[in-house]
């Protein structure tokens, strides 16, 4: 199985099952019930509808996504009405103006009007669209680094709830090995052929392998949650991995190489080289604060009076257009202000940068080496526990004939179980490197997701 098979992300074809399954999510939802055994692609097309942090990342995109419509807004024209309705009472008690009559009237007045306004160069809301489409780009590679850490995630807690059975399964057998040796060595002590200091030595092993049991069957119940954490649903059985699986280096096989694709793909450090931008958006916005602006203003008024300080009313029909110049001359200081914060920011992105491809390329050299060790401690753990159980046999026999101690034989399979534990852990750890892989290069796919689905039975 080469490299090149190794690419996964998301878009997973459904099982058959998971049109049943997507028809009752609502249900499922409020009245939670426990999948049966469950594969990796199921597990993960449960979390794709139900993990929190995935949808919150998708309403966040969507969210981000209308700074485009609300920034197109202010480029074009706004219109706006107003109405006021009025009740004048006037008392005229003397005047030398003839035009005036003396005495008190009433009279009611309204006026409604419309008024237009078309930007035609505010600087601010050109560069504001601009920005708004960087923080669209932005948006879009945090979903894309939300799904990408939904495979991840959910893949390191499929391994960990295989690594706690591993391990309740182990500690079972080890527990069951302990006991049938405190049965015989129980039997040889009442022979005369083992001293006393055998038997406390098994009894005591077999209270600590109680212990370590009980322990086991708490990480497993724990693994189990923090599955149903993303999936929604409790878990209480998912699909082994194969006894035999083949193991692939990386190709290329140079780090180096890796890191350079990393650098150039990584969602994280587009993230942040669209973060740089917007900053960068936002300096110019804020300069802008210091051009004029033009807008074409037009305007219509309707006033109806019907009565007035010299008697009797109108109603009048007010039109007007014009262009209209605002140059900003004074604000306090506010602008520069401004200007210089965000260019404060802009520099804090930018070493937000640096610091972001430092740590993709730790990474992603951590998992490149991750996977080439992984494979050299399967290989050297799975000779360690076809050793170790001749040693243990080997003991066990010379326990018979007195030639081992009880603890030396309790040791082996110690040490047994022990090997067979790590060696189940080096193959996980070498599946999850090598998506960590092929993350932090930002070449994970549904292919990729499936073949490795595969290699659970």
């Amino acid at each position: 199985m080469g490299w090149s098979r190794w690419t996964w992300i998301c878009g997973l074809q459904h099982r058959g099952l998971a049109a049943g399954l997507a028809a009752a999510l609502s249900c499922l939802v409020l009245y939670p019930r426990a999948v049966p055994a469950a594969g990796l692609l199921d597990i993960l097309q449960l979390a794709q509808k139900n993990d929190p942090a995935l949808q919150t990342a998708q309403f966040k995109k969507q969210g981000i996504q209308e700074h485009r419509t609300q920034a197109i807004a202010r480029l074009l024209p706004a219109l706006a009405g107003s109405a006021e309705a009025a009740h004048t009472t006037q008392d005229i008690r003397s005047s030398d103006n003839t035009v005036f009559a003396v005495g008190r009237t009433d009279y009611g007045s309204s006026t409604y009007g419309l008024t237009l306004t078309q930007p035609v160069l505010h600087w601010d809301s050109i560069i504001g669209y601009q920005q708004a489409n960087a923080e669209i780009l932005l948006s879009e590679a945090e979903y894309q680094i939300a799904v990408q850490d939904l495979i991840i995630r959910v893949a390191d807690l499929y391994l960990k709830v295989l690594a706690a059975q591993d391990q309740l399964t182990f500690a079972r057998a080890e527990q069951n090995a302990v006991d049938k040796h405190f049965e015989l060595a129980s039997g040889q002590f009442k022979k005369g052929l083992i001293p006393i200091t055998d038997m406390h030595d098994a009894k005591a092993r077999k209270a600590a392998v109680s212990a370590r049991t009980i322990e086991a069957e708490n990480l497993l119940d724990d693994a189990l949650q923090a599955l149903q954490e993303v999936t929604g649903q409790p878990v209480t059985a998912i699909d082994p991995l194969q006894a035999d699986i083949a193991l692939a280096h990386p190709d290329p096989a140079d780090a180096d190489a890796w890191i350079k694709a990393a650098v150039k793909q990584n969602p994280a450090i587009l993230l942040q080289q669209h973060a740089v931008t917007i900053a960068g958006k936002e300096v110019d916005r804020q300069n802008a604060g210091h051009l004029p602006t033009v807008d074409v203003v037009g305007s219509y008024n309707n006033e109806d009076t019907e009565g007035t300080l010299y008697g009797g009313g109108s109603e009048i029909d007010n039109t007007k257009i014009m262009l209209k110049l605002n140059v900003p001359l004074y604000q306090g200081g506010m602008v520069s202000s401004k200007v210089a914060e965000a260019e404060h920011q802009r520099s804090a992105a930018r070493q937000e940068l640096i610091r972001q491809t430092r740590a993709v390329e730790r990474q992603t050299r951590s998992a490149f080496l991750g996977v080439k060790t992984a494979i050299n401690r399967v290989e050297a753990l799975k000779q360690s526990v076809t050793s170790n159980q001749s040693a243990l046999e080997a003991k066990q026999e010379g326990f018979l004939s007195g030639l081992y101690t009880s603890l030396a034989v309790l040791d082996a399979e110690r040490d047994l179980y022990l090997t067979k534990q790590d060696y189940a852990k080096a193959r996980y750890e070498y599946l999850l490197n090598g998506l960590k892989l092929k993350k932090a290069t930002d070449t994970l796919s549904s292919q990729d997701v499936q073949q490795m689905a595969q290699l659970f039975r």
